[in-house]
């Protein structure tokens, strides 16, 4: 879902909101609301606290990005021309070629300039915005419970928006037509190229001073700055403007004069249960400042000195700092835990290298020790060959082994003597003496039996010549998982 982005114009008599949902190509205004400064009579509650819970009813501001605007009838504006083209270095210098022009001291104002041409000298436009005003304003942002990264100028933004508009000419003059005070805005090849603010008594005739200022401030221009600038149109909005005041500066300055309505020059979305209510010439700087966050262009922004953006490390840097110091805390645990596992693991290699050491003077006395385990496999390897039948094809079963294997597989009721036992690989040879041939058999029978035999063959059988005993020869051939 697209942000929604809050456009908050304060006023000296007003306050001016408007909040639309924010796309490229298509934004719309989901609500706004135009609220007189409420009068309070409670003492402990100001009139800023009645005007916001009145604002907070009619436009829901929760999860917006916020731009707030800050009154242009507190900053100065200078045109200059700097010997830098890089933006920080003109930074830099700036306030050194400021503070002869300035009526307060640089250190009671916030500055910011905007360029108008890059070059060996730079031409821009300078202004230095109150720093008590800043402060108030400040205030009241933070009672709505919100933070803007952009602070521009009021009015200013509105003149940005207008580039938008292909229809709008190259040059012509702005101006933000209100009850006290008049923005003029010089446009020149689509550059926002001077500034002048003029004041007048409400109950005065301000058509007639601002069409003498418009003339006077022309003359100076063209004198000072451009002589070639000669804008034939004037793009007008504020609270104040209306079809007579359009009708006497026709009259008084001979220029084309054409209403801002930003709604219908871009083409802005906007239900019908709001656009009755609707107007342009009050509505227009609010809706302009939520404009140019989606544009990314905010030309001057008072966000500077003491109200600068903090950087994302010193914004956290006590919890970063806290969470580095506990991660040293931990790190020399662990480091302390490991060194400590070591040296009792340590402790334990020696006790063991001692206890074999022991084993292997008592299995081996006198035999050199290189590598205990090694030498101990190798001569249990040897005295296990010892016991195991010689010859090419070698079984895995020991001598006596293989004579346990016989002895019990014979039945102990059977009367049997083993007179000879040869044993070659897998072949056995055995030669003995029994009571009877059916002896012989059982015999046979019990050794083909066993798992560990493959065959059983009786290679001779008959009767001693003296005596009564049987005498026979078996060969016993071993399974291959015997060998």
């Amino acid at each position: 879902m697209p942000d929604k982005v809050l456009g908050l114009d304060i006023q000296k008599e007003t306050v001016n909101a408007v909040l639309i949902k924010a796309s490229f190509r298509n934004p719309q205004i989901v609500s706004f609301t135009s609220i007189p400064f409420q009068d309070s009579d409670d003492e402990e509650q100001d009139d800023w606290d009645l005007t916001l819970d009145e604002l907070k009813k009619k436009v829901n501001i929760t999860g917006s990005i916020p731009i707030v605007a800050f009154p242009a009838s507190e900053v100065s504006f200078r045109n200059m021309r700097i010997p830098f083209k890089d933006p920080k270095k003109i930074r830099q210098i700036l306030p050194f070629e400021l503070e002869p022009l300035m009526i307060r001291p640089l250190d009671e104002g916030i500055i910011d300039f905007q360029i108008i041409e890059k070059g060996e000298f730079s031409s821009l436009i300078a202004c230095m915005a109150d720093m008590l005003t800043m402060h108030a304003l400040w205030g009241r942002i933070q009672k709505l419970d919100i933070e803007p990264e952009f602070v521009p100028i009021e009015s200013i933004s509105t003149v940005l928006c207008l580039f938008e508009d292909q229809q709008v000419p190259d040059d012509f003059i702005f101006v933000d037509f209100q009850w006290t005070q008049s923005i003029v805005v010089f446009v020149a090849n689509r550059t926002i190229a001077f500034i002048r603010r003029i004041e007048y008594p409400e109950s005065s005739n301000a058509e007639k001073i601002l069409a003498r200022s418009i003339f006077q401030t022309q003359i100076y221009y063209s004198e000072n700055i451009s002589p070639e600038y000669l804008p034939e149109h004037l793009m007008i909005t504020g609270a104040r403007f209306d079809n007579s005041v359009r009708e006497n500066l026709e009259e008084q300055l001979e220029m084309d004069i054409q209403d801002v309505n930003l709604v219908h020059r871009l083409s802005i979305k906007m239900d019908k249960s709001i656009s009755e209510s609707w107007n342009a010439n009050v509505m227009d700087n609010a809706l302009a400042l939520a404009m140019i966050q989606n544009r990314g262009n905010i030309s001057f922004n008072l966000r500077q000195g003491p109200y600068a953006i903090k950087r994302r490390w010193q914004e956290y840097k006590n919890e970063i700092v806290n969470t580095f110091l506990w991660l040293i805390i931990l790190t020399l645990g662990f480091c302390s835990n490991m060194f400590i596992d070591n040296k009792i693991i340590e402790k334990q290699d020696q006790q063991l290298t001692k206890e074999v050491k022991r084993i292997f003077e008592q299995a081996l006395p006198g035999e050199k020790i290189s590598n205990p385990v090694q030498q101990m496999n190798e001569r249990i390897a040897t005295l296990k060959s010892s016991f195991m039948v010689p010859g090419e094809q070698q079984s895995t079963l020991p001598v006596i082994d293989i004579m346990n294997l016989i002895s019990s597989s014979i039945e102990n009721n059977i009367d049997v003597i083993f007179t000879r036992l040869v044993i070659e690989g897998n072949n056995i040879h055995i030669s003995g003496k029994t009571d009877a041939f059916n002896s012989v058999d059982i015999m046979k029978s019990k050794l083909e039996n066993t798992r560990q035999i493959q065959t059983v063959s009786v290679t001779s059988s008959k009767k001693e010549r003296r005596g009564d005993k049987i005498v026979f020869k078996l060969k016993v051939t071993l399974a291959d998982e015997g060998i």
